[in-house]
């Protein structure tokens, strides 16, 4: 099954700005305890084949890196794997745990208010376009709307974001709580310029 045609990957290509090495790190993570070193030169053959000079050995986590080579880093691992929307959701749900910054960052704030306020310069540490916006909070229901605002690639990376949003967001939760993440607004299918995703929490 091809997932994404050439065309599709020039405009990703062509994607202006910049994202931090430590984004590769967790998938680069999942793709080695799943697949091991043999799928990780699989998934960089096929980064090479679109014409990206790409290996993972070689990305430093503080550096900046071309946004686009992280949305197709994980759509090429789609590509050679045959994975589900759920296995990259799974991939997603996976990167917070790689991540001490991450992990650091969000059990510091138990209160949801402060973490609102926290996430959009948590994504402005990591990317140079872009932007997340928490829309709403209702304590009382005890759900969130988070929107990502100029970061569309692939429906693909909507699931990534599904399961990477849910894990960081279950950190600053108790370890009874239960988090789950659900998109409501896409702009491959609904024809608006953001990804809206509801945080809801026990």
């Amino acid at each position: 099954m091809t997932v994404i045609n050439k065309e599709e990957v020039n405009k990703i290509l062509e994607k202006e700005g910049e994202v931090r090495g430590v984004a590769f790190q967790s998938i680069g993570d999942f793709v080695l305890k799943n697949k091991g070193q043999a799928g990780m030169a699989k998934t960089e053959a096929q980064m090479e084949e679109w014409g990206i000079d790409f290996h993972f050995s070689k990305i430093s986590p503080m550096a900046w890196y071309p946004i686009g080579w992280g949305a197709l880093f994980v759509l090429a691992t789609q590509e050679v794997f045959n994975w589900s929307g759920q296995d990259i959701r799974e991939m997603g749900a996976n990167g917070p745990k790689v991540s001490v910054v991450v992990k650091l960052t969000f059990k510091l704030f138990s209160d949801m208010k402060k973490l609102a306020r926290q996430v959009p310069g948590f994504w402005r540490k990591n990317y140079t376009v872009g932007e997340v916006e928490v829309v709403s909070l209702n304590e009382e229901k005890k759900e969130m709307t988070v929107r990502f605002k100029d970061s569309s690639f692939h429906p693909s990376l909507c699931r990534y974001i599904e399961g990477f949003t849910e894990t960081t967001f279950q950190f600053s939760r108790p370890k009874s709580s239960v988090v789950s993440v659900k998109e409501t607004k896409c702009s491959f299918k609904d024809s608006v310029p953001y990804e809206e995703y509801i945080v809801s929490w026990t």
